[in-house]
Formats: C-alpha cells, sequence, structure tokens
C-alpha cells in the first residue's frame, strides 16, 4: 500500500469518527440556558457548542459542557488539523531516519575502508620492520667483517714493518762484510788485470 492511499484512509477514517460524534450529540451537549419559545427568533448553535447570532457570528458561550471546551476542540477542521500535523511529524521523523540511516551507513563504509587500509598498513609496517631487521642486522654482520678485515690489515702491516725492520738491521750487520768482500772482488779483478 503506498503512502498517498495509507494518508488518504487515515483521513477518511478520522472525518468517519468526527461525524460519528457530531452525530450522537444529545440535548446536554447544548449550552444550558432558556429555551427559545416557539414564536421568537430561532437560536442557532454552532459545531463547539456555542450561540450563533442572526449576523452569522458565534455569541458568546453559554454555561453548558460544551462552552467549557475550547473553541476549535473537537471540531473536524481542529481534528484534521492535528492529524495532518501528525501525518506531518511522521513524514518529517521518517525523513530524519532515512538521512541517519544513510549517514550511518555511509559512516560504516568509512569505518570499513579505514580499518582495510589500517590493516594493509599494519601489514606494510611488518614487512618493512622486519626488512629493517634484517638490514641491520647485515649491518651488523657486515660491520663486524670490516673489523675483522681491518684488524687482519693492521697486522699484516705490524709484521710487514716487522720484516722490513729485522732486513735492515741484517743489511746492517753484513754491510761491513760484503764491503770487504766487495772490496776484495775489486783488488782480485785488478790484479788479474794487470
Amino acid at each position: 500500500m503506498s503512502h498517498s492511499i495509507r494518508i488518504l484512509s487515515l483521513i477518511v477514517l478520522a472525518l468517519a469518527l468526527a461525524a460519528c460524534g457530531a452525530a450522537n450529540r444529545t440535548r446536554t451537549d447544548l449550552p444550558a440556558g432558556p429555551v427559545p419559545d416557539a414564536g421568537g427568533p430561532a437560536v442557532l448553535y454552532a459545531r463547539d457548542g456555542s450561540v450563533v447570532q442572526a449576523g452569522g457570528q458565534a455569541g458568546a458561550p453559554g454555561n453548558g459542557p460544551a462552552a467549557t471546551r475550547l473553541p476549535q476542540e473537537g471540531s473536524r477542521t481542529f481534528m484534521l488539523e492535528l492529524y495532518q500535523r501528525a501525518i506531518d511529524e511522521k513524514e518529517a521523523l521518517a525523513l530524519e531516519i532515512k538521512n541517519l540511516e544513510a549517514t550511518l551507513a555511509k559512516s560504516r563504509s568509512e569505518l570499513a575502508a579505514a580499518l582495510k587500509q589500517r590493516e594493509a598498513l599494519e601489514r606494510e609496517h611488518a614487512a618493512l620492520e622486519s626488512e629493517r631487521a634484517r638490514l641491520q642486522e647485515e649491518n651488523f654482520d657486515l660491520a663486524g667483517r670490516l673489523v675483522t678485515a681491518q684488524v687482519r690489515r693492521l697486522e699484516s702491516e705490524k709484521i710487514l714493518l716487522e720484516s722490513k725492520i729485522e732486513w735492515q738491521r741484517l743489511e746492517e750487520r753484513n754491510a761491513p762484510e760484503k764491503a770487504k768482500t766487495v772490496v776484495e772482488k775489486a783488488e782480485k779483478t785488478e790484479k788479474k788485470d794487470n
């Protein structure tokens, strides 16, 4: 059943109820006061129970139960206005509910997207963290190798320097003897030449 058909059926129902209520009025609903005599001017009563003057305007309300109510209270127009206000409020609330549901759905989808993005970032962070740990370990390993190579190089330079120093000492010791042998050889060659 569409929304407009539902509204129309509710209006018809409200009108029927108002008509039933107006048809069941009794003399006790009429304002209290003297009953006009048959020969005098006729007294007209409005739907709300007030006396209508000959000019078509409502007179002062009487003292009866209908007169104690507000002028519009209980009239069909007033009931229709109340019904229309209720329908308008219902439609406004339904529209607000739809807007809030749309906002909620949008927020939920944004939350789901943010959670997926967070999970992706966490996976990426974990991968980068493991890569950083691997590179740091590799760096420590390379630093250890570099230190070992540096120590070996320094040890080799030390051994080389010690060997050179020892070689120079031996040469210095053997230098006078060599000089003697060189001089002797030179003398021998001179003797042969002569």
